[in-house]
């Protein structure tokens, strides 16, 4: 049996640009072999099948003894993420699965795995920031002045008009707002997305032509305008993009005196609503909640004597097969380790790798590794990763018998 654990150390909530600290934990109850395990970030957009947005691998191909294994990763949010927009069901949660081979069925892997829910939120960058701009027109016998373009929730909008031809002006407030989907692979099976009409935020209308402008005001719920569009960066969802966005504008409708005709005039301007200040708690989260973890080690590359945790003491070969000897060199017992083998050829490609987990590892014990490999090779590589999350990387050359 294996239990897992998944911990968000960014506390439910991430930026977009941030990076995202994740803490695993692995229990298992009994020697077991994996065939992968790793986290994924997924969000369902009105299409036929889940999204993945990124991936981290975790573990490798390998054998575990029994035990707990507890490692610590990072997901970089891109910047070209939709951000969690909760009223158009843009949410997004963490996945943390492991496959094991199935001993009944060879070709269908048993899946574990662990969900858990994560807002990923927009900096005020994402809201399409805009310096407000005075909006003077005129257009069918109606003269328009706007002191600026952005406004805020809540605030009022003062319209200032003026007209010799009108009877009557009536001024609406448009949201138009909906979720974006395409997918060019499946056409029309992708999205049941409806065209929706703009739906109406606030209307002002006056019969006194000599009041010379209007009061509009933009409700304290409003949302910001923006536009998000995303798309996958695998190529078995190329074609694919989702999104959604909102857009406001001021519906003018003026209906003329009957000297000057009977035909009622309708336009519309583009406007912006902007976001509200964002308490950015960026800081506190890099400070208090595991700050580098999941980035590469400053010791990554490093000698084992430099390191002083382990040493490849021998590397012997047969056919098809490598023996690797390592000790623990450091001054005390390491828990939850992972040593993973991989092989290097032309000095420039990994062979695939295979991973190898210790419960506990004595100060000083020995420990013997196989890895099996057809290919030709010139070095081989061995990473060890444990609970403390250490992650030293040491490449070794195979002709070599002997390490020191």
């Amino acid at each position: 049996m294996v239990i897992l654990q998944l911990t968000d150390l960014n506390k439910g909530s991430v930026f977009i640009g941030d990076k995202l600290n994740i803490k695993t934990q692995f229990e298992f109850e009994e020697d077991t072999d994996i065939l992968w395990s790793g986290i994924r970030l997924i969000t369902n957009p009105p299409c036929l099948k889940e999204v993945q947005v990124s991936k981290e691998e975790v573990f490798s191909k390998g054998h575990f003894e029994a035990g707990k294994y507890v490692r610590e990763k990072s997901i970089l949010i891109n910047t070209n993420v939709v951000p969690t927009i909760k009223n158009r069901d843009f949410e997004y949660h963490l996945k943390l699965i492991l496959r094991q081979p199935n001993p009944l069925n060879p070709e269908d892997d048993l899946v574990i795995n662990k969900a858990h829910d994560i807002e990923i939120k927009a900096k005020d960058s994402g809201f399409q920031a805009k310096v407000p701009k005075p909006i003077s027109f005129s257009l069918s016998g109606l003269n328009i002045m706007l002191s600026k373009d952005v406004y805020k929730p809540g605030e009022t909008i003062k319209i200032n008009f003026s007209s010799e031809e009108l009877k009557e002006l009536e001024v609406r407030l448009l949201q138009d707002a909906n979720v974006v989907c395409h997918c060019e692979a499946y056409g029309q099976t992708c999205s049941k997305v409806d065209q929706l009409p703009p739906a109406i935020a606030g209307d002002v209308r006056t019969t006194n032509l000599e009041k010379e402008f209007l009061l509009l005001k933009v409700p304290e719920i409003a949302e910001p305008s923006y536009n998000f569009i995303y798309s996958p960066s695998e190529k078995e969802q190329f074609g694919f993009r989702y999104g959604a966005y909102t857009q406001w504008s001021l519906l003018f409708i003026g209906k003329r005196k009957p000297e000057f005709g009977t035909e009622t005039i309708k336009f519309g301007v583009p406007i912006s609503i902007a976001s509200s200040p964002l308490v950015i708690e960026k800081v506190a989260v890099d400070l208090f909640t595991g700050g580098t973890s999941g980035a590469s080690s400053l010791f990554d590359g490093v000698s084992s004597k430099f390191q002083k945790t382990y040493k490849v003491i021998s590397i012997d070969s047969d056919i098809d097969k490598y023996r690797i000897k390592i000790k623990n060199i450091s001054k005390e017992d390491l828990k939850g380790v992972t040593i993973k083998v991989l092989g290097l050829q032309e000095g420039l490609f990994e062979t695939s790798p295979n991973l190898t987990g210790f419960n506990v590892w004595k100060q000083g014990e020995e420990k013997e590794i196989i890895y099996e490999i057809k290919q030709d090779i010139s070095a081989l590589i061995s990473i060890l990763e444990d609970n403390n999350q250490q992650n030293i990387r040491i490449q070794s050359p195979v002709s070599t018998t002997s390490f020191f």
